[in-house]
């Protein structure tokens, strides 16, 4: 074997080694690129059971498309997606003897901005297993209050105010992304969740209503879970 037959030979033998490397490497980037959870959650009603409020969430009664229910995933997959983003404020304002916006979902660490548009003197009081408070708010005030414990979908804080029992409002914190709140059109979109196995959650606290899904997330892949409650699935 003469001394260039045996260099051919190491020079194949690297670059099939290399290519095989270069494979491996692509298939395990393809493995961990994020999947994407979309759909609609949609409300059927029952005439035997109407929902008092439901007006006020479903703008298209014959399609039903639910606002403000708080959709999630639920698992020990999710990622940080590299540098926790910068902490956020959002308002609660205190207008007409209402909360506005009635629901909101922050990550953990995010703040609540509570404001008084009315001219009584409200208090805004919020309960539950991962923060309380109590505070007096007069015509004009403001309040701010930092959320730095989760309880996810599952363990919402819930606000009221002690002078006006009817008023509520829910905050529900959580420490990953994965995460929305359904506009007028019931439509959610979420992005970047790590391929694996989650259970998809909708709750919509003003309607009691729950519900949940085991679903698998595939590697750049789109999974589309169109939702549909009704009566039957209040808590």
């Amino acid at each position: 074997m003469t001394r260039r037959y045996k260099l051919r030979t190491l020079l194949i033998l690297m670059a099939i080694a290399l290519a095989g490397a270069g494979l491996r490497s692509a298939l395990l980037m393809a493995e961990e690129q994020p999947g994407v959870v979309e759909g609609t959650v949609t409300y059927r009603a029952d005439p035997k059971r109407p929902w008092r409020y439901g007006r006020y969430y479903i703008k298209q009664a014959k399609t039903g498309e639910l606002a403000e229910a708080v959709v999630a995933l639920r698992g020990d997959k999710h990622a940080d997606g590299g540098d926790k983003p910068k902490a956020k404020t959002v308002t609660i304002d205190q207008k007409n003897f209402q909360f506005l916006p009635e629901t909101v979902a922050i990550r953990a660490g995010d703040s609540v901005k509570f404001t008084n548009s009315d001219q009584a003197t409200h208090n805004v009081q919020v309960s539950g297993d991962i923060a309380s408070l109590n505070v007096t708010m007069p015509a004009g005030g403001s309040h701010t209050a930092r959320f730095d414990r989760a309880g996810g979908v599952r363990q919402p804080l819930k606000v009221g105010c002690v002078f006006h029992s009817a008023m509520q409002a829910w905050i529900f914190v959580f420490d990953h992304p994965h995460f929305q709140l359904t506009p007028q059109d019931g439509r959610f979109r979420l992005e970047g969740v790590p391929p694996g196995e989650y259970e998809l959650e909708i709750v919509h606290p003003a309607g009691d209503l729950r519900w949940r899904k085991r679903v698998a997330v595939a590697a750049g892949q789109t999974l589309h879970v169109d939702i549909s409650v009704s009566p039957d699935d209040k808590k």
